[in-house]
């Protein structure tokens, strides 16, 4: 049988889907039909989709119960939630995931590169662009040949799942829910600065 997952089309076996579709279930029961919780779930469901990609492209084959075993203990049910909340802070000796490099969207000049350089060596943005503009300045240009270059080829950081892996956090469904919220409080935290803001008032008034 075929499912579609986030626009993606799949052949799966009926077991798995029996599985899948009670695990997917669960997890629109538990963040709910609102915008908040509708956008989490499209975002699980595109992690989902590139996860079953990756598997397929490899093994040319129907999505397997093993599978989909494999995918809900990568990213969690909500009945873990609970179980982890004391275990926000990484173990003594515990590695960290390992960062990948993309371009960062929301730390941007031009085209986002010394954001995600940040990102990846876990530094201040500010201090990535200095240290730009003075290998600009030292090497005769050779430094924006290198930014141009990192431009084409770096990818940017799009997806929930990929500005995740830029951060080196795992991409769970605990951590994705963890990011859009965030994301939306500052966002209503940026709209709140805007209504208090002398040019709004003076626009109103």
């Amino acid at each position: 049988m075929t499912i579609n997952i986030s626009g993606t089309v799949f052949h799966i076996e009926e077991d798995a889907y029996a599985m899948l579709q009670k695990y997917t279930t669960t997890l629109k029961n538990y963040f709910g039909k609102d915008d908040e919780g509708k956008e989490i779930i499209a975002d699980i469901e595109a992690r989902i989709a590139e996860i079953f990609t990756e598997k397929t492209s490899l093994k040319n084959q129907a999505i397997t119960l093993e599978w989909v075993e494999e995918l809900i203990e990568t990213l969690g049910t909500p009945e873990n939630f609970s179980e982890e909340a004391g275990e926000e802070e990484p173990l003594a000796g515990q590695k960290s995931r390992k960062r990948k490099l993309y371009r960062d969207p929301e730390q941007t000049v031009i085209a986002g590169v010394c954001g995600g350089l940040a990102a990846y060596f876990n530094m201040d943005p500010v201090v990535i662009r200095l240290i730009a503009v003075l290998l600009a300045m030292l090497t005769s240009g050779a430094g924006v040949l290198v930014y141009l270059l990192l431009w084409i080829i770096v990818p940017k950081a799009v997806s929930t799942t990929q500005k995740l892996e830029m951060k080196g956090e795992e991409v769970t469904i605990k951590n994705i829910e963890k990011f859009l919220k965030d994301e939306m409080d500052a966002v209503k935290e940026s709209y709140k600065k805007i209504r208090k803001s002398r040019f709004f008032s003076s626009r109103k008034a």
